[in-house]
């Protein structure tokens, strides 16, 4: 190849030699420096080996969940839906209202409730009646309504739980986010280090020109990826900041930092957690003690009312008070086209109940084994690339940009190397973020605090 003429010609190949060892050594250091990122990263990372949860201070994912507990509108409704409920207990206990009748009769001529002497058939009336239901049906309306409560607060919890798993997942997938950027940001800044060393190697007439086209190609293509990672990053923002009740575009803490389980129990253990904690199974069980009572209360139903009433009148002239009681029973006669269908409404209420706990049930266990294995896969992989691959890929392109360097290897080889540090980086930083959001899932089924 013939050398390079021009503006460069008049600079000598020995400068421009340690030019480009100057930038190998610039880009071996800021490996190392990526190397040491990645092992401190690690320890906010999702670490599974066996041993203790980190216990630290209050961490900004904590008092972002505290804030959500506070402020949260879905979270406040579904606590004053329980208000609601708790107020329909007292009046579904309570037994009707009595009735007070005054009455008259008398001739048409005369003023009400002043006969005359001369109407002797005329008199006053006044009554008081009270409606009697049948022993237990107002005690059993009672535990329905205060039953209906006890739901209402495990869907209500049920519902905190999920919001919570929203935020932790987001938040995660935000610090994914900002770490990958960071990669991007570094990856981009050795990037131009090497386009660097292939100009010094093109100019020398060592090297080729479409390598240094190359090169400026690959950067392009770096920051096509950071603006997706930015437009990512701002739309995790909005979403964390409307689960907190916060202007879409108020910004977050700087701190990012989460801490997650060090242990994770086994799938068995997992699953027994699901039937003793997940809130949605604990409503559905209320709700199959709801449907049980309300089906003997539809089988009381069948049986008779009372009414009492105390009735006093007073005629004209000389005639005294006269106080009269009388009892009524209702006569469930038509119970087949009226009590009978409500009874078949509540079996059926209650087996529906039963079919949908057990569809609850079987829906968190196959959630539980399916976010189990997606932690402890992402673990793996995430050791994998952090003790095995990336080293490895780092050496690699080190080895490659020497031989380069030094004439023996092209540079689509470098840059080959280059894009799998790059690739293995951002996916080691997916697989710590895929780790997390699986365990703050697995938190709202098993009840338990695995990412804070």
């Amino acid at each position: 190849m013939k050398p390079f003429k021009g503006r460069w010609a008049p600079m000598k190949p020995q400068l421009i030699v340690a030019f480009g060892a100057m930038a190998l050594a610039s880009a071996t250091s800021g490996f190392a420096q990526v190397a040491a990122g990645d092992a401190s990263s690690a320890r906010i990372g999702m670490l599974f080996a066996s041993g203790q949860t980190a216990r630290a201070p209050l961490s900004t994912l904590t008092s972002l969940v505290e804030e959500l507990d506070r402020n949260n509108p879905e979270l406040k409704a579904a606590r004053r839906e329980i208000d609601m409920r708790v107020a329909r207990v007292a009046p579904a206990g309570a037994p009707p209202d009595p009735s007070l009748r005054v009455g008259y009769m008398g001739g048409m001529l005369r003023l009400p409730f002043f006969p005359s002497a001369s109407a002797p058939g005329s008199f006053r009336q006044f009554g008081l009646s009270q409606e009697i239901p049948y022993p237990g049906k107002l005690g059993l309306q009672r535990r329905v309504a205060a039953t209906e409560v006890d739901a209402e607060r495990w869907n209500a919890e049920d519902t905190r739980t999920r919001l919570i798993a929203e935020l932790k997942m987001a938040y995660v997938e935000y610090v994914y986010i900002n770490r990958s950027l960071g990669v991007i940001q570094r990856s981009k800044e050795r990037l131009e280090q090497f386009r660097q060393i292939a100009e010094a190697q093109f100019r020398v007439g060592q090297g080729l020109q479409q390598d240094v086209l190359k090169a400026q190609v690959e950067i392009s293509m770096i920051l096509e990826r950071e603006a997706v990672f930015t437009q990512e990053r701002d739309t995790l923002s909005a979403r964390i900041n409307g689960l907190l009740f916060r202007p879409p575009d108020a910004p977050l803490d700087s701190a990012l930092a989460y801490d997650a389980s060090t242990v994770i129990p086994s799938v068995g253990e997992l699953r027994t957690l699901v039937q003793q904690n997940y809130p949605a199974l604990k409503r559905d069980e209320r709700v199959i003690d709801r449907g049980q009572q309300a089906l003997s209360l539809a089988r009381r139903e069948v049986l008779p009312d009372f009414a009492v009433n105390v009735t006093s009148q007073k005629f004209t002239g000389d005639m005294p008070w006269m106080y009269g009681v009388d009892v009524m029973v209702t006569l469930p006669v038509f119970w087949q086209r009226r009590q009978r269908p409500m009874i078949a409404e509540a079996a059926a209420a209650l087996d529906s109940s039963r079919r949908m706990r057990d569809n609850t049930l079987s829906t968190a266990v196959a959630q539980t084994t399916r976010e189990y294995l997606a932690a402890t896969t992402s673990r793996r992989l995430a050791d994998l690339y952090s003790d095995s691959t990336l080293p490895q890929a780092r050496l690699a392109l080190e080895s490659s940009l020497a031989s380069y360097q030094v004439g023996r290897l092209d540079f689509l080889s470098v840059l080959t190397n280059f894009l799998t540090v790059l690739t293995y980086e951002l996916n080691y930083e997916e697989q710590t973020a895929r780790a997390g959001q699986a365990l703050a899932r697995l938190e709202s089924l098993t009840g338990l605090t695995l990412v804070r």
